[in-house]
């Protein structure tokens, strides 16, 4: 329990804080890699027993590739479950922990063709065959698991730590480079890590984070009192559910079509053209009453505001509310700008 407490705090440390949709999404990533990942262990195990075929004690090699194969029948079940369960913030840090653990017994696995499964003297081009494997299953691994701190290091310890013990006891007492080269070897799959971490978790906050205000601007959008209209060359780019309440048509139909059709009249359309032009390349809001026809035929007084786009689209934004009580009433119209 301690070492778990430990680990939590070195991971709060080293990550990155992110928002509660950017963690699941991250969790999200994390597991979405792992379909790749048991594909690419399962090559490395049937390379792997390929090669050591005859080498070493047969029964051992069996019990390797038992475990090995369990390993990812057990991480399969694991992603299984995940992508059936309903996740939420207080419980996705388990799924990792999970997901964790799957790497770890992965790493056992892999840290024993450095143990028992490691062939002697006489099969030197197999040794080498085997430490190179070693390496670069570690660095794909680490590839995979970028994105979770936890999971790198229960992932890479067991499996490059048989590796650098082998390799320093060997070659220490002939040179001082050895632990040097290990010391390096570990140096760069760290900042690989990190670079990827960093980048990825970037990344996944900012999409996160555009994604919600996109929610919630579709959200507003959609639930506006008024009517909401995206115009671009007296086309309809876009429009509320609102708008077709007022014109009494179906958002599809209204979608493409030129706003000029909905006036009463040719002239008054004519006229909100020229008054929307006029404002919008002195980059004023513009506002305006004009008469409107629905698709029974019936007409209604509608109050048009809009603005230019930002950033310089020729698209303008406009809010339409039906104000047919308000000249009713005898109020004034406001003038056009």
């Amino acid at each position: 329990m301690g070492f778990v407490i430990k680990v939590r705090r070195m991971n709060s440390i080293f990550s990155r804080k992110l928002s509660d949709g950017a963690e699941m999404r991250r969790i999200e990533i994390l597991f979405d890699s792992l379909p790749s990942s048991i594909v690419v262990v399962l090559i490395g195990v049937f390379l792997c027993a390929l090669v050591l075929f005859g080498t070493v004690d047969l029964d051992i090699l069996k019990a390797w590739a038992v475990y090995m194969l369990s390993v990812m029948g057990v991480r399969a079940w694991i992603w299984y479950m995940f992508s059936k369960a309903d996740r939420d913030s207080e419980t996705v840090n388990r799924w990792e922990w999970l997901f964790a653990f799957g790497a770890l017994l992965t790493g056992l696995g892999w840290g024993a063709l450095l143990g028992p499964l490691y062939p002697g003297q006489a099969h030197q081009d197999i040794q080498m065959f085997i430490a190179l494997m070693v390496v670069i299953t570690a660095f794909t691994g680490s590839v995979f698991v970028a994105l979770s701190n936890i999971t790198f290091w229960l992932f890479i310890i067991p499996t490059l730590g048989p590796a650098i013990a082998l390799y320093v006891s060997t070659f220490a007492g002939a040179a001082q480079w050895p632990p040097i080269a290990a010391a390096s070897c570990i140096a760069v799959f760290i900042i690989v890590q990190r670079s990827l971490y960093r980048s990825g978790t970037g990344r996944i906050q900012r999409s996160t984070e555009a994604e919600s205000l996109l929610e919630e601007q579709q959200a507003i959008f959609e639930s506006s009192p008024m009517g909401i209209a995206v115009i671009s060359n007296k086309k309809v780019l876009k429009c509320n559910a609102r708008l077709g309440e007022l014109l009494g048509r179906r958002i599809q139909e209204i979608t493409g079509s030129r706003i000029d059709s909905y006036f009463a009249t040719d002239i008054e359309a004519d006229q909100f053209l020229a008054d929307s032009a006029q404002a919008f390349d002195k980059g004023h809001v513009t506002q305006g009453m004009y008469r409107l026809c629905r698709a029974n035929g019936t007409q209604f007084w509608a109050e048009f505001s809009g603005r230019k786009m930002a950033g310089g689209a020729a698209n303008g934004v406009w809010m339409i509310a039906d104000v047919s009580l308000r000249v009713a009433s005898g109020q004034q119209a406001p003038q056009h700008d």
